[in-house]
């Protein structure tokens, strides 16, 4: 009798017990889980960042979701070697719409391409998963060879005006697009040429990474600066083009800057130019500055 009593009560707690587990997370019919974005991409020296998970739908206990993380096909990042998981399996809370999977990017000091791998939902518990947006690809983007941002900010440019042998200086602003722009590593803006604010160069940004060496290049036939009043009759805009002394060429002037980044040199005897256009960007003959032998320090 007493045996009969204790596996009653046993089989009353497992029963208890399992209850209690089924009803730990949530059981409402339509909450679905996805990734939060279907792309990421963060530097290297980033250290922790979050990856967003989403749920929808009604619920009225806690979701809980395991991710597992797949090494990319080509340029591969690996677990616990370029970056570490937190953890892999997190809890959503009901009033929650937003969960996130902690993970921390390891620094190195070597020049590498971008690596990848992707976060993938595998399961989910109190949910069903959103088949469509399961993944998340993840590039680690090197910060070693982040030189198109070292390049940004204050700088000296100086030069001498080849018409005439004077030097030249001015206080120039270096400003590199913003990451997500399509400018990013391809061009880099210097305001402040002539002494005005207002003026814009436009330079081309290339990097080789065989070879580990850059270079800025003023190309030519770029907008510099729009509606200037000359006294020429109304407004005219300002173009940039290379310069040979006496007139206006189609020639690039490519300098190159130094290990500390505290210098960029550019070809020695070759100018650019400011050309004075009409309002379609037509050649008028007239000459606003020229400088050759240009020299940028900080």
């Amino acid at each position: 009798m007493k045996l009969s009593k204790i596996f009653i009560l046993a089989s009353a707690v497992l029963a208890f017990t399992a209850c209690s587990e089924d009803d730990e997370w949530n059981s409402t019919n339509g909450a679905t889980v996805s990734m939060g974005q279907e792309t990421m991409s963060v530097k290297e020296s980033k250290g922790m960042f979050n990856v967003p998970i989403t749920v929808t739908g009604e619920r009225n206990a806690p979701v809980q979701v395991t991710v597992e993380v797949v090494a990319a096909s080509e340029n591969a990042a690996t677990e616990d070697k370029h970056y570490l998981v937190t953890s892999k399996t997190i809890n959503i809370a009901p009033e929650d719409e937003v969960g996130k999977i902690e993970i921390i990017a390891v620094d190195d000091d070597e020049i590498n391409v971008a690596r990848e791998f992707t976060v993938n939902i595998i399961s989910v518990k109190g949910a069903t998963i959103n088949q469509e947006k399961k993944s998340t690809v993840i590039t680690l983007k090197d910060n070693d060879s982040a030189f198109y941002e070292k390049l940004g900010g204050k700088w000296v440019m100086t030069g001498i005006d080849p018409t005439d042998g004077s030097p030249l200086s001015w206080n120039v602003n270096v400003i590199a697009a913003d990451e997500d722009d399509v400018d990013y590593e391809k061009y880099l803006y210097v305001t402040g040429m002539m002494g005005y604010s207002w003026t814009m160069a436009v330079l081309t940004y290339d990097y080789n990474m065989d070879t580990n060496k850059g270079s800025l290049t003023f190309e030519p036939g770029q907008l510099f600066a729009e509606d200037v009043n000359f006294g020429l009759g109304g407004v005219n805009d300002v173009y940039l083009y290379g310069f040979n002394g006496r007139s206006f060429t189609m020639n690039s002037v490519s300098g190159t800057w130094s290990e500390d980044f505290k210098t960029v040199t550019f070809a020695e005897g070759e100018a650019v130019a400011g050309a004075i256009t009409d309002k379609q960007g037509n050649l008028i003959g007239y000459l606003w500055f020229a400088i050759s032998d240009i020299k940028m320090t900080r």
